[in-house]
């Protein structure tokens, strides 16, 4: 079945460092405030995660009418906006004593991905695959290299206001380079 979304991928910025330094205990408690401030806003905003990868995690925002694109992509914009404030606000936590601020990157991309449950008799995912997805997980990669917080694809930034290119950049496994964009 296929879905039209903004998809959202995030990643925490040096967590392998941070992982290799903090016991587990401490990096377990880090990670679970850090998803919980993330699905707060996710959430609030109309989407939903799917999947935690790690230190990362993959949502949607589900387009119910093909004229809401923009209001879709505005709300997740604006959640991705609240999500990173979230996210930094976590230095009062303990997990975080002596450690520097948590810092995320977002990945945002509207598209068509197909959904259902994947993976092996006695373990399915329920999950969004297609090249939508893999744009999106490939712009946060982008996003990382680009030392911005929030990096949207062309397809979203066409349907809103606001957005300064970041030039067009070769992305892992696509053959065309993509144009990204940050909010202004």
């Amino acid at each position: 079945m296929a879905l039209t979304a903004v998809l959202w991928s995030s990643d925490l910025r040096g967590f392998t460092e941070r992982s290799d330094r903090l016991p587990s205990e401490r990096m377990i408690a880090l990670l679970n405030a850090l998803f919980e401030a993330q699905d707060a806003e996710i959430r609030a905003h109309g989407g939903e995660i799917l999947k935690f990868i790690g230190d990362g995690l993959l949502a949607i925002f589900p387009i119910a009418e093909t004229d809401a694109v923009a209001t879709v992509a505005t709300t997740a914009v604006a959640a991705a906006r609240k999500a990173i404030t979230a996210v930094a606000r976590l230095s009062d936590q303990p997990a975080m004593e002596g450690e520097p601020p948590l810092d995320i990157v977002i990945a945002l991309h509207v598209g068509t991905a197909h959904y259902g449950n994947i993976g092996a008799a006695d373990r399915l995912d329920f999950t969004v695959i297609g090249p939508a997805v893999n744009l999106v997980s490939r712009i946060e990669n982008a996003a990382k290299m680009l030392g911005q917080p929030i990096v949207v694809s062309a397809d979203l930034a066409a349907a809103l206001d606001g957005f300064v290119s970041l030039g067009r950049h070769r992305l892992r496994g696509l053959a065309t380079p993509q144009e990204l964009f940050a909010p202004a």
